[in-house]
């Protein structure tokens, strides 16, 4: 009673290349470095996107006339 549908008897075998990705995701910090090789796709992903994304949102709510954007104190 209480066991559930999934008992021991079910022979699972793990998978060695998911440990793997598991051990290796576990020590991601550890292991990253900023240079000046990468520094530049760091940039780009985690200011350049994000203010994109922003500007262009911005410019639709304002062309569109959404009331949000009016009842900011912006328009």
């Amino acid at each position: 009673m209480g066991d559930g549908p999934y008992t021991d008897a079910m022979h699972v075998k793990k998978n060695k290349f998911v440990e793997e990705w598991n051990g290796r995701r576990e020590i991601t910090e550890k292991a990253f470095e900023v240079g000046p090789n990468n520094l530049p796709a760091i940039l780009f992903c985690c200011i350049v996107v994000p203010f994109g994304i922003y500007s262009f949102t911005r410019r639709e709510l304002i062309i569109k006339g959404d009331p949000r954007y009016k009842r900011s104190g912006l328009a």
